[in-house]
């Protein structure tokens, strides 16, 4: 019976490509477990890349967060928490997270991820651009399969010669699920940290083999957590790459965001699709909660917004509440570093950039090359607007003109 299972699974995830390279909207109905992007198989590869998923062990050691408050069950007791949470400084004084007892704890955690490399080679390949996702998406993030020549980042990195490496952070698409209260950006790092040092020895990089340079990219919290990752050890990676990323607090509404995001438990919003997690994990409430935050009208593909939604996945409440608490001198770091965000960024621009990507950013990264760009009309989800293939451009040309 299992191998029936596994084998519809794949049929259904390989029509399920067709019918997306295709321009079949019948991949967006939630009947289609393989477009939910909850398996290690993907709906879209690149046809110019020759690209192999992995399921892999990864050790961890981490700064341990613990949830001070009262967990809840429902979404009336996580509305509760946000109410006290978000009511004006100065009536409730108690932190949400803090460090737990031990300080730090050791794991080994499953981690679902993909590795593409050019099909036509130029030299370029023995770069590996090594992603991490943010908040909403899985990896698919960095691979959409939808309008793939305007929206899909790997496709167009392998286009100028580039592999890529891309995972499903801890608790998200196919990678293990632990507990929203406990997840957190901590976790995160360290799973980039183990993984890199993976991919610099050559292990599950295909025919590759070792790579001779490794770029780091992420994504909103994936950003943060590349942005940690060096901080804490700058030996990871060769370039840096931070994308929908913002460090200037007058940009960053906290309270704002939690109430924007209208945060439901996930698993009540969809059991189906989320119950093998707990109410630790939560998600928006409908695709114009997602709108708000990360698109910015009239610059974007209704269609690609409908594709984000449901392609969405579950975060932790941890994750969210611990975003800030990352390390931040990354004055050891001494290569490239790019800052791009969306003009219009919601999440960490407060809806405009303009004038916030310099600092602090250029004082953490005092001894790196740092490269802040504003990219035009988009907000953060900078790869999803009509000009992304333009961002992608900036990204890549970045890479070359710095060596890599």
């Amino acid at each position: 019976m299992k191998l029936l299972q596994n084998s519809m699974t794949m049929a259904l995830a390989v029509m399920c490509s067709l019918k997306l390279v295709a321009g079949n909207q019948a991949c967006f109905q939630p009947a289609t477990p393989s477009c939910l992007y909850g398996s290690l198989t993907q709906p879209y590869y690149p046809p110019n890349a020759v690209c192999q998923d992995y399921m892999i062990p990864v050790d961890i050691e981490y700064t341990n967060v613990a949830f001070n408050a009262t967990r809840w069950g429902d979404d009336n007791g996580l509305n509760n928490f946000l109410d006290v949470l978000t009511t004006r400084a100065g009536v409730y004084n108690s932190p949400p997270v803090g460090l737990a007892s031990p300080s730090t704890q050791m794991a080994t955690v499953n981690i679902a991820a993909t590795f593409c490399t050019p099909k036509n080679k130029n030299g370029k390949e023995k770069t590996v651009i090594l992603a991490t996702h943010g908040i909403g998406p899985a990896r698919a993030h960095w691979n959409a399969p939808v309008q793939p020549e305007s929206y899909n980042f790997v496709q167009y990195a392998i286009g100028q010669g580039y592999s890529v490496f891309f995972y499903d952070r801890l608790g998200t698409g196919a990678s293990d699920k632990v507990s929203g209260f406990d997840n957190s950006i901590f976790k995160a790092i360290s799973v980039l940290q183990s993984i890199s040092k993976l991919v610099r020895k050559g292990l599950y990089t295909g025919r590759l083999g070792k790579p001779e340079k490794i770029a780091v990219i992420g994504f909103s919290f994936g950003s943060y957590t590349t942005h940690g990752a060096i901080a804490m050890d700058p030996s990871i990676a060769d370039a840096v790459i931070l994308t929908g990323i913002g460090f200037n607090m007058t940009g960053i509404n906290v309270n704002g965001l939690l109430r924007s995001f209208v945060p439901r438990v996930a698993s009540l919003q969809n059991s189906a699709l989320y119950g093998d997690r707990d109410p630790g994990y939560v998600t928006w409430v409908d695709k114009y909660t997602q709108i708000w935050n990360y698109f910015k009208y009239p610059n974007y593909d209704p269609v690609i917004a409908d594709y984000a939604e449901t392609a969405k996945q579950p975060y932790a409440i941890t994750e969210f509440l611990s975003l800030l608490s990352g390390p931040t001198d990354a004055s050891a770091f001494k290569g490239p570093v790019l800052a791009i965000t969306g003009e219009y960024d919601y999440i960490f621009c407060d809806g405009y950039c303009g004038g916030l990507l310099e600092e602090p950013g250029r004082t953490y990264y005092k001894n790196a090359k740092y490269v802040p760009y504003i990219h035009p009309g988009a907000s953060h989800q900078l790869f999803l607007h009509y000009n992304a293939t333009g961002a992608f451009q900036v990204i890549t040309n970045f890479l070359n003109e710095n060596g890599l």
